[in-house]
């Protein structure tokens, strides 16, 4: 059960609960949700689907270890004709373990063709943005820091982790 004032993520996005709406739709009971990073967006969810569809947000605990573990987790081996297929199965599997395969994956992907001197894949780009939002929102909140910041943060920490490792 969720209460008002707590963040969750919902769908891959991070919001808070501003209120239980009674009787809202068909008799049954809605939770009112609001985006935190675009507060003109409302969310309207049935109490009784709640627990399937939205988490507690990481602690501050969590994130660290989970950018401590980032180096180790692996990439994609899909081939292009399936890896669209792979990404969405990845992304809808709601583990952040995955997030960091799609950023992971799409970005190296990325650089290789760069490296070849052709242009980066737009399924590659598409799904490195969306991976990476709603990893870094969640991160943001967590940190207590700006989206911008927290990526420049992560990047930090996995130069350090880098640095430590050649040692």
């Amino acid at each position: 059960m969720v209460k008002s004032g707590q963040t969750i993520v919902y769908r891959g996005n991070v919001c808070k609960v501003k209120e239980l709406v009674r009787d809202y739709r068909g008799g049954e009971d809605y939770y009112k949700l609001v985006p935190v990073y675009d507060d003109s967006m409302t969310i309207h969810t049935p109490v009784a689907t709640i627990e399937d569809l939205a988490r507690p947000v990481m602690s501050r605990n969590e994130v660290e270890r989970l950018i401590r573990r980032m180096p180790d987790i692996e990439c994609a081996t899909a081939e292009n004709r399936t890896l669209e297929h792979t990404y969405k199965a990845l992304l809808e599997s709601k583990n952040h373990e995955d997030l960091i395969c799609i950023i992971k994956t799409a970005y190296l992907r990325g650089e290789e063709k760069l490296n070849r001197g052709q242009q980066r894949n737009e399924k590659d780009k598409q799904y490195f943005r969306i991976a990476e939002k709603t990893l870094y929102n969640e991160f943001a909140v967590v940190l207590g820091k700006s989206y911008e910041d927290t990526k420049a943060y992560v990047v930090n920490q996995l130069a350090l982790i880098d640095a430590e490792s050649a040692l």
